[in-house]
């Protein structure tokens, strides 16, 4: 039997100023070698526990603890965070607040300097964790300056380089590219067969299923569920139920099972697994149809009406971070009309943030030019620019600024001046949408990152501005929550309102958004519907993205490009095309 790593029994922990335990009699134990996959709704506990690993709680976060945690024979009670620094790399879910050197290469090389490591092993170990996280070439950098997931990356290069025995990883991968996400899992699984133990928290199932030896579910500070992933997921509804996100192959086979198209003991967590079991069912479908000609979510903008000039409109955009030898955008060239909903996607440093910054004048052009409503941005006072586009920034905590929520969400309303019955009004308003309405009162401080994250699109939500940009809605949330978001975004635009949501979460680009733009290195190499857009193989392995697993499940069954878990379980009803309406509503709410 494998040794036990780390022990914790019956521990129970309440955060100073809660009356509520966020973690609950939780048993729970790590072996040499291990990968495990813990995940759970938001606020379920995962990041408490992960905290008691490396002796934060109950040696820095103050609170009620009970119980006991051992780590490599460790008592984490009687010993310092930093003995247990060298036993536990911990990486949280908000990189920037483990990152303290100015460049990357002395970032990766702090760790192994002091603990004491000899200079020809710190070079060989920067140079192997650089090249693992692709931050080649960006050695000299300063972490503050690189995107929100290449930050992510600098933070599990430096843990990587200090070889702990426990790797606890807090969703490392939140702002990570799909292809980049894969090459850190695979990394990590491969740090587990060198005899390393992961404690890995993710919402990122799908890809992790085939990976992780155990499955580890939470909820209300209480571990509901453990095993083997595929037993774990054999009750997707359960999963569904919690807003997590099983893999789409799984809930298909759920719409199939109860529809009887397929036996009960039908649980695929593959694409390979589900084509196999599906292609006899698929072969006497007719294909949907193809991607130019298919309808997406909604209609596209046609285009302004009455002359009145687009939402947004950039002509040959170029701009340069200063003390950069390179441009960050590279001669854009965009319209997007109002009322649209745009997805805009890419891997990390692709110059998707550096585009939308420019929208609300958070950048201006080095040359090159931006209109907001046939206005040059240029020209446009902050005032305006704040009341005609809102921005949810990628990072919360660049975006709040005061002591209480309230009046965060009130900050904006009352600079344009409104009454405090229709602040309030807006402010009940959001927050009820967010899920906001129990931290009225308390600090921003005090959240976590998913929270803040809700806490800021609301601020932006409550002003109600023509155009809503959101820079990575979903970092930080758990998939119920995150749909929430772009629920809420799907609200904003049927008013009418124009949309721009830059995400790596390619499930939720192909549900929600009506047009993609895909960027590499400062250019746009795409720009069209977003089923045609997940037609493109070329593009989207050139970029480091990939289709959702229904879309290639669907293309491989030969039903051609379908979007959600929905379209191809109609499909393979014989129902024929789209769905819409009752048979949309019916299969959704099974």
């Amino acid at each position: 039997m494998r040794e036990v790593l780390v022990n914790m029994q019956g521990v129970t922990f309440t955060y100073e100023g809660s009356s509520d335990p966020a973690l609950k009699n939780v048993d729970f134990t790590l072996h040499k070698g291990e990968f495990v996959l813990l995940t759970g709704p938001g606020g379920a506990g995962k990041t408490t526990l992960c905290s008691c690993l490396n002796g934060l709680i109950p040696n820095f976060f103050m609170g009620r603890f009970s119980g006991k945690v051992e780590v490599c024979g460790l008592d984490t009670k009687k010993v310092s965070i930093g003995q247990l620094s060298q036993k536990v790399g911990l990486i949280f879910q908000d990189p920037l607040s483990q990152l303290v050197c100015n460049t990357v290469i002395d970032e990766v090389a702090f760790g192994p300097e002091n603990l004491g490591v000899p200079s020809a092993e710190i070079e060989q170990r920067i140079r192997q964790a650089i090249e693992a996280v692709r931050l080649k070439g960006l050695e000299d950098k300063q972490p503050t300056g690189l995107s929100g997931g290449q930050q992510q990356a600098v933070a599990l290069a430096a843990i990587l380089a200090m070889l702990p025995e426990v790797f606890v990883l807090d969703e490392p991968t939140a702002n990570i590219d799909p292809l980049g996400s894969r090459q850190v899992f695979s990394l990590v699984r491969e740090l587990a067969r060198q005899g390393k133990t992961v404690l890995l928290v993710s919402h990122k199932i799908e890809d992790l299923v085939d990976l992780v030896d155990r499955m580890v579910v939470m909820d209300q500070g209480k571990i509901i569920a453990q095993g083997p992933p595929r037993q774990v997921l054999q009750d997707t509804r359960r999963l569904k139920e919690l807003g997590l996100a099983p893999p789409q192959v799984a809930e298909l086979a759920l719409e199939l099972r109860k529809a009887g198209l397929v036996k009960d003991g039908f649980y695929p967590i593959t694409v390979e697994e589900a084509l196999a079991g599906l292609q006899p069912l698929a072969s006497v479908r007719s294909p949907l149809p193809s991607p130019k000609s298919a309808p997406a979510n909604e209609p596209r903008a046609a285009g302004t009406r009455d002359g009145a000039p687009p939402a947004i409109e950039v002509r040959d955009l170029h701009f340069q971070y200063p003390g950069n030898g390179s441009d960050a955008l590279n001669g854009i060239n965009l319209t997007i009309e109002r009322g649209e909903f745009v997805g805009i996607i890419g891997q990390n440093g692709s110059g998707k943030s550096t585009l939308v910054k420019h929208f609300d004048g958070l950048l201006m052009p080095c040359s090159g030019s931006v209109k907001i409503f046939g206005q040059e941005t240029r020209a446009m006072s902050p005032k305006t620019l704040v009341s005609k586009v809102g921005y949810v920034f990628q990072n919360p905590d660049l975006q709040l600024f005061k002591s209480v929520v309230r009046e965060e969400l009130a900050f904006g309303l009352r600079n344009i001046g409104l009454g405090e019955a229709e602040i309030n009004r807006r402010i009940a308003e959001a927050a009820q949408v967010m899920g906001n309405t129990d931290v009225l009162d308390r600090n921003p401080d005090s959240l976590d990152k998913g929270r803040r994250q809700r806490v800021a699109v609301a601020s932006v939500l409550a002003m109600g501005s023509d155009i809503l940009v959101v820079d990575e809605p979903t970092t930080g949330q758990d998939p119920k929550r995150a749909r929430e978001v772009m629920e809420e975004a799907r609200r904003f635009n049927a008013l009418g309102k124009t949309v721009i949501v830059i995400s790596h979460d390619m499930k939720l680009i192909a549900e929600f958004v009506h047009r993609v733009v895909i960027m590499k290195a400062g250019r746009i190499l795409f720009d069209g519907n977003v089923r045609e857009a997940f037609a493109q193989e070329d593009i989207l392995t050139d970029t480091c993205l990939d289709s959702p697993q229904i879309t290639q499940l669907g293309i491989k069954l030969g039903a051609g490009v379908v979007l959600t878990v929905q379209e191809l379980a109609a499909y393979l009803q014989n129902k024929g095309g789209e769905i819409d309406g009752p048979d949309r509503d019916r299969l959704s709410a099974r």
